[in-house]
């Protein structure tokens, strides 16, 4: 009988044209998509892609697959959410900083609800000392944040070192001020920024302060400005910026669960275990 997981995989590899990205929609490691690959092929007799040049392309025995595998996906699909009146139908209230949003909420939610299709979820994206505020008086049952000071019941997730980042192209003249997109005045990554510059001598000044992240990413990758990141968040078309330009280091920055008081719902805590999951595997990835 093939495995439904496996299939996951060779459909994304498909439906991408690439194994990274295929891991990056099953969330899972690319070693983990490329074995799911070959336990297929052994167990179907036959192989399913071939190299062509940098890449892979598929064999005839792989396009056939398609849309087999499409049908038996659907119908397990289909079945979860029939059958899944025994399992959870609840609703959670989740908060997370939209920066943590764009990187990890799609990959939390997918985990989520291919377990649990049937609970729904609503989120609220603003600050950690916001999103804290919240929970503190029940608005919201769950949040991923930013530590800081005076943040109570705080569940470590992930410590890694905060760094300048830019894009690969961004160009400051030497002695010349370094453009900053930061967040907003209540930005935890902003605050550690102005703390460390404050006992700089490198010069520097604001071009942009948003609370969108993607008003700053955008700023960023085109090479208009430098920002402050988590390092596991320096992708594809950002360098790390240091000494070399003058800037001072950072302190590092501690990632976590904040829940509301009182026992939490079986539909929170299976929230928060997807939250844990994904972060765990993305700083795996990451490392």
């Amino acid at each position: 009988m093939l495995d439904t997981d496996q299939l996951r995989s060779f459909l994304a590899i498909v439906d991408t044209g690439s194994f990274t990205k295929a891991a990056d929609r099953v969330h899972k490691t690319q070693s983990a998509v490329s074995m799911h690959v070959r336990r297929l092929e052994e167990q179907l007799g036959c192989a399913l892609f071939v190299k062509q040049g940098r890449g892979t392309r598929l064999t005839a025995e792989g396009e056939s697959l398609i849309d087999f595998a499409r049908r038996i996906v659907h119908i397990e699909a289909g079945a979860v959410a029939a059958l899944s009146r025994k399992g959870l139908r609840g609703a959670v209230r989740l908060g997370i900083p939209d920066d943590y949003a764009e990187t990890y909420l799609a990959a939390i939610l997918g985990r989520f609800t291919r377990k649990h299709p049937m609970v729904e979820v609503s989120v609220a994206c603003e600050g950690s000392p916001e999103l804290a505020q919240q929970v503190s008086v029940g608005a919201l049952e769950l949040a991923l944040v930013t530590d800081h000071p005076g943040l109570h019941g705080f569940e470590l997730l992930h410590e890694q070192p905060l760094v300048w980042a830019a894009s690969e192209r961004f160009h400051v003249d030497a002695g010349a001020p370094i453009p900053l997109a930061l967040g907003a005045v209540s930005c935890l990554w902003r605050r550690e920024a102005d703390d460390a510059l404050a006992e700089a001598e490198r010069q520097t000044r604001g071009l942009v302060f948003s609370k969108n992240f993607s008003a700053i990413g955008a700023v960023v990758r085109a090479g208009l400005a430098a920002t402050t990141l988590p390092e596991s968040m320096v992708g594809e078309g950002l360098r790390m910026l240091g000494p070399e330009e003058g800037l001072p280091p950072l302190p590092p920055t501690r990632m976590g669960l904040i829940h509301a008081a009182g026992h939490p719902s079986e539909e929170t805590k299976a929230l928060a275990n997807a939250i844990r999951e994904t972060i765990s595997l993305a700083m795996r990835r990451a490392a």
